[in-house]
């Protein structure tokens, strides 16, 4: 593991996991609007992650500050909005923590009208979009070195947010099912949701399972495609492509290649059947949430282990 970048290594995944969270959590107001359900109905659904995935970002911010000498000049950062990533990354880091902030305290105090807090919510989903292209930017703009400069590293960054957002999201519904903590706060109805609202609930995990499956499996085909291009990119690629072809790699797939059955056959399986939150499909759903998110840290330490240049880095290496 890069304990180097480990602050990197958490800040990306897990910002990208709220992203990916909060997208998930709009799919399923839309498709809630859909199967025409009330705007209420639908919240006692998806309020709880949705009030999680602030945390989770700020979280985020907080391990990417330990990478920084001194946390006070990261506003220095956006110093060059015109001509760099890092200046957008953070800026649209700033959007995505502050559309979301206002968007959740509006949700909770029910300030403004529904109209406006779902604009705001469009922002959100927007900014975060913004800061998926920038974090990529940051990375694919860097012409020397390979290993970043390279399509499929935009391609990870947005598996990984579908593919660990969802099933963020699908442990925040069980949540729900469950125990709603939000009733015991007297937030939402203590009713215990009814039949529409739990087959709702229901195909709302059967597509989260089939989302995250399917940016698994699209991981699995980005990684053949993207050592095959750095090992015939010239000197420097071919020396990263061989660093990074360990048995860390192995590992980092044969988590992830579980995840993707866990939640692709046995979760999805298991929702089809569920009239209650069966302990059993708690655990697969926890359990396939916990592999694939290591699997992103082992995977965004390989990215981060690809810091090779080519020049001086090259000439090192042939020199010995």
């Amino acid at each position: 593991m890069n304990i180097h970048e480990l602050p990197m290594i958490i800040f990306t995944v897990v910002a990208q996991m709220s992203i990916g969270a909060f997208w998930a959590l709009g799919a399923i107001q839309v498709f809630g609007r859909y199967r025409k359900l009330t705007v209420s109905t639908i919240d006692r659904i998806t309020d709880v992650g949705m009030y999680a995935v602030g945390p989770l970002l700020v979280a985020g911010f907080i391990a990417a500050f330990f990478h920084l000498n001194d946390p006070f000049h990261a506003i220095y950062t956006m110093n060059n909005l015109g001509s760099s990533w890092l200046s957008r990354e953070l800026l649209a880091g700033v959007l995505f923590g502050g559309f979301g902030a206002a968007f959740a305290i509006s949700q909770w105090f029910g300030w403004l009208t529904r109209g406006i807090r779902e604009i705001i919510a469009i922002l959100t989903a927007v900014a975060g979009l913004f800061l998926l292209i920038a974090m990529s930017g940051v990375y694919y703009s860097t012409s020397t070195i390979p290993a970043w400069n390279n399509v499929s590293v935009p391609l990870f960054f947005f598996e990984s947010a579908l593919l660990t957002g969802p099933l963020a999201v699908a442990v925040a519904l069980l949540i729900v099912w469950t125990s709603n903590p939000l009733a015991k706060i007297r937030k939402q109805a203590k009713e215990p949701l009814n039949a529409e609202l739990v087959a709702f609930l229901r195909a709302s995990l059967r597509g989260l399972s089939v989302v995250a499956t399917v940016a698994g499996i699209a991981i699995f085909v980005t990684y053949p495609i993207y050592l095959l291009a750095l090992s015939h990119g010239g000197d420097a690629a071919e020396y990263v492509a061989s660093e990074i072809s360990t048995s860390f790699l192995l590992w980092r797939l044969l988590l992830l290649g579980i995840a993707v059955v866990i939640a692709g056959v046995f979760a999805f399986s298991k929702v089809q059947t569920a009239n209650q939150p069966q302990k059993v499909l708690i655990v697969l759903i926890v359990l396939a949430l916990v592999l694939a998110l290591t699997s992103e840290l082992m995977g965004r330490s390989i990215h981060y282990d690809g810091l090779w240049r080519e020049g001086l880095n090259t000439w090192q290496t042939i020199a010995g």
